[in-house]
């Protein structure tokens, strides 16, 4: 009698940077799977220009637009940027829609990615807060 296998859902691994240790291999952590893809998406979003040396094309210029004025002409161009930063290096994940909610008074964006990973299907959500740094 033969039995069916289950095709498995694909797993995405990648190396926490918070560097924590692993009590039990005593090696770095792992992010897995979703984790992993937002971990990616945020490094992307914090990435200036010409920030990775032997890759100078990836990043943005979202620190620049953080001493524009909070508009909504400017939170639309933090969206086009995260969704252009997204599509172009971030390929395991498909953007469904992203909110970017001005806070003026407190001189930051709240920014939410949601999102679905590829070979998961699920909903996710990504919330990062933009704020300039003086």
């Amino acid at each position: 009698m033969a039995t069916l296998k289950q095709k498995r859902a694909r797993i995405y691994k990648d190396i926490d940077l918070s560097f924590g240790k692993n009590a039990i291999t005593g090696d770095i952590n792992k992010k897995l799977d979703v984790n992993a893809v937002k971990q990616s998406m945020k490094n992307l979003i914090m990435t200036e220009n010409f920030e990775r040396p032997f890759q100078p094309d990836i990043g943005s210029e979202l620190a620049g637009l953080l001493f524009e004025n909070a508009t909504m002409f400017t939170a639309d161009r933090i969206k086009n940027t995260i969704e252009n930063l997204i599509k172009n290096y971030e390929r395991r994940a498909v953007i469904s829609g992203i909110d970017v909610d001005p806070q003026p008074d407190l001189n930051q964006y709240d920014v939410s990615v949601h999102f679905e990973v590829i070979g998961i299907n699920q909903p996710e959500e990504l919330t990062v807060q933009l704020e300039r740094l003086r």
